[in-house]
């Protein structure tokens, strides 16, 4: 006999358990969140998703209904009831699995103990390609036409989605792996090339160390330089790697760590708001910011602690660095000096913040030490 929805009652409640998939662009969370809206429409006592694995195998996704989860069984071909219905491409029941023994696989025993009886196994498909399998399970009686009916309307429905959430999953990977590919080539051809001339260097200073102190003191210089230059590189290459909403705040944690651990200075990280991506410009001012702050505490404050904080507000990003050292002299001037280069130092820092269209503040704080503040526009930047 052939089922078809003609009730208007399960027609708006397809409607409702489609809804609100087509925007879910990662197969697991689409997935889990089908399978909770299969659960809703079906009126089943248990539901499950398997996806095909590309090979011989289901593997389960998402389960509902019962007490154990039965996601990550995995169920090899042409095992169970599962891949009867997947090879006939058509719904297929049994009345009692736990006696069906051709039905029986790691997926039904796990059932079984929570007295699953009737189960159907709808297959999951699109244009002929094999994406997985529905299940529904109800206890002590047969899995009704009219739920089968539902099910694989549902999964009608649902096979689009999976493809292109799946396609996008690939592309993604895809993008990653390229991504890598180009870091590793660049970092062959800069960093790796630096570290061979560090290598060369070094034994050059071997060489002349004695005869030549003057060939010895250029040759450490240029190791100087290329390891200064490889470490550059290198912190590029991990900041291109960090999600750019996380990839300020982790390069600033790491650069208070180091600054800490070298100094012996107790210093802190305080993040406030949701970080997000600043924009390149903004980024590189509070960095900036940032290490001339520590650079000058270290050098002039004879602090013994530090808090930094990072703050993201809705228009404006703001970093402030207060240490409970002894303040600033009395002829502090922020504004640049007469004839000093104006890329060094804290008049560069001002150089900088200005033409970002940010302020730079610098004076004594409530515990007798110095603040340095730094407010950025995100609007004009991001």
């Amino acid at each position: 006999m052939c089922y078809t929805v003609k009730s208007i009652d399960d027609v708006r409640r397809l409607v409702i358990a489609t809804r609100g998939l087509s925007g879910l662009s990662d197969a697991p969370t689409l997935i889990d969140k089908a399978c909770r809206r299969m659960f809703e429409l079906v009126g089943a006592d248990m539901v499950a998703v398997a996806l095909y694995d590309g090979a011989d195998t289901l593997v389960v996704g998402a389960s509902e209904g019962l007490e154990i989860d039965l996601s990550g069984i995995r169920l090899p071909r042409g095992c169970g009831l599962g891949w009867r219905a997947l090879q006939r491409s058509m719904p297929t029941t049994t009345g009692n699995c736990a006696a069906d023994a051709e039905h029986l696989d790691d997926l039904v025993e796990a059932v079984i103990p929570e007295d699953i009886r009737g189960l159907a196994a709808v297959p999951l498909t699109f244009n002929d390609l094999w994406l997985g399998v529905l299940y529904a399970g109800t206890r002590g009686r047969r899995v009704s036409p009219r739920t089968t009916l539902l099910m694989n309307e549902f999964g009608a429905s649902l096979a689009p989605l999976l493809v292109t959430a799946v396609r996008a999953d690939h592309a993604e990977r895809l993008a990653v792996e390229e991504e890598r590919q180009r870091i590793a080539q660049q970092l062959h051809d800069t960093a790796g090339q630096l570290l061979f001339q560090i290598s060369m260097s070094a034994k050059e200073i071997q060489q002349c160390a004695r005869d030549d102190p003057e060939t010895a003191v250029e040759a450490a210089r240029s190791i100087e330089t290329a390891a200064a230059e490889a470490s550059t590189y290198l912190r590029e290459a991990m900041h291109s790697l960090m999600p750019a909403d996380e990839a300020l705040p982790v390069t600033m944690r790491r650069d208070v760590a180091v600054f800490s651990n070298r100094t012996g200075i107790t210093t802190e990280l305080v993040t406030l708001g949701t970080p997000r991506h600043a924009g390149a410009e903004v980024e590189g001012v509070v960095l900036s910011a940032l290490r001339e702050g520590l650079h000058n505490v270290e050098k002039h404050a004879g602090a013994r602690a530090v808090l930094v904080s990072l703050a993201y507000q809705s228009h404006q990003l703001s970093l402030a660095i207060e240490d409970d050292g002894k303040g600033l002299p009395p002829d502090f001037d922020l504004n640049p000096v007469p004839g000093r280069e104006a890329g060094l130092g804290i008049p560069g820092l001002l150089q900088r913040v200005t033409g970002a269209g940010g302020v730079l503040r610098i004076g004594n704080n409530d515990d007798g030490g110095t603040s340095l503040r730094v407010t950025l526009p995100l609007v004009a930047c991001a």
